[in-house]
């Protein structure tokens, strides 16, 4: 009944959604393309080309300040110029995390003088981590707050989920400090936007509520202006030596995101999905290089759980994979991905808003 009764609500709010705009972007980050193989800046361009909504790029605090004190934003200072050009909006990440494997991306400089253990939440009582993290905060903050073209700050990214090598999480009275210094360097100009991650699977988010630190959703709430959701329907783990994969299925996936929804618009907040599931997720693998069909992602699936989403009242979109999309193209001779968004961005600029209400209100 309850399923029932969000399906009617979402075929609701389906109707407000279409007079508003879909915005679909991707986040991008150099060392996934260096990881597969590919040239990073030519990956990127080619994805720029897409002619995104938003792209969400990385700050990585081991390659921007390599040597204590000394901050070198070449790299992304030329990733945010490309963007610029083109007119893409950028979502800049700050802060000890960002998008991609390791998670954390902590300079060598600073882990030699760090203690924190395995599956602790940082900095906890590490005063130095604390005042290291925000002053690189505070320097890429005043670096790019004239840069119109970055339109939004992610603070960490996944901030209150255990990750990494590790299993470290950050601490929510740390992520507050965070969030506070942002929004004083840049004098509220911006909105913020914290991002948790999401278990449409019902037995990995009963499993969640042993090992996760926090109710990331309702702790996020209070300190972001959109609530960034990380969505991935279907997912591989390995456990040992053997592979395991846990799949979601359309009824669950309506019945959790309806509950998170319902919390969201209560606290008169936003919400993105920042990452949504455009690549495979294969079990004990950093990215899927073969040339065959994984079975945790394939495009037409991808297409699938798109319009799904869409459906309950998602308007903003972050496609995750882009670096896996230009890898099947250029290794593999593979266009299905590339394809898939390409078709996307079609489907969005050729339905007007008057025949998208048509059709949802049944006309």
């Amino acid at each position: 009944m309850r399923i029932l009764i969000w399906l009617l609500v979402f075929l609701f709010q389906t109707q407000v959604l279409f007079a508003q705009d879909l915005q679909i972007g991707t986040t991008y980050s150099p060392r996934q393309s260096e990881y597969l193989g590919m040239d990073w800046k030519e990956t990127y361009l080619s994805i720029l080309d897409l002619n995104l909504d938003v792209i969400r790029l990385g700050t990585y605090w081991n390659d921007v300040e390599k040597v204590k004190d000394t901050y070198d934003f070449t790299v992304l200072d030329w990733q945010i110029s490309e963007a610029r050009k083109r007119n893409i909006p950028v979502l800049l990440t700050v802060g000890m995390k960002a998008p991609r494997w390791p998670e954390y991306f902590i300079p060598e400089w600073m882990l030699k003088n760090m203690d924190q253990g395995f599956g602790e939440g940082v900095p906890g009582d590490d005063e130095y981590l604390k005042e290291r993290v925000l002053q690189f905060i505070r320097a890429v903050v005043s670096h790019y707050k004239d840069e119109k073209i970055v339109q939004y700050w992610q603070v960490e990214n996944e901030p209150l989920d255990r990750a990494g090598a590790q299993y470290w999480w950050i601490t929510k009275d740390f992520l507050k400090q965070e969030v506070d210094l942002v929004r004083k360097i840049d004098g509220g100009k911006r909105p913020i936007v914290i991002n948790v991650a999401t278990y449409p699977n019902r037995f990995l988010r009963g499993l969640s509520k042993f090992y996760a630190p926090y109710d990331a959703v309702q702790e996020a709430m209070p300190l972001c202006d959109i609530l960034g959701l990380n969505v991935y329907p279907a997912v591989g783990h390995k456990f040992w030596w053997r592979k395991m994969y846990f799949w979601s299925s359309s009824s669950e996936r309506i019945e959790y995101f309806s509950d998170i929804l319902g919390k969201i618009k209560f606290q008169g907040k936003k919400a993105w999905i920042v990452e949504f599931q455009a690549e495979p997720w294969e079990p004990g693998l950093l990215v899927h290089k073969g040339n065959d069909r994984p079975p945790t992602g394939w495009p037409e699936v991808s297409r699938q759980y798109f319009k799904e989403f869409q459906s309950m009242g998602f308007d903003t979109f972050l496609l995750w994979g882009a670096e896996y999309w230009h890898f099947r193209k250029i290794r593999h001779r593979d266009e299905n991905w590339w394809n898939m968004v390409l078709d996307l961005f079609q489907a969005k600029k050729k339905q007007p808003v008057e025949e998208k209400h048509g059709e949802m209100s049944g006309q």
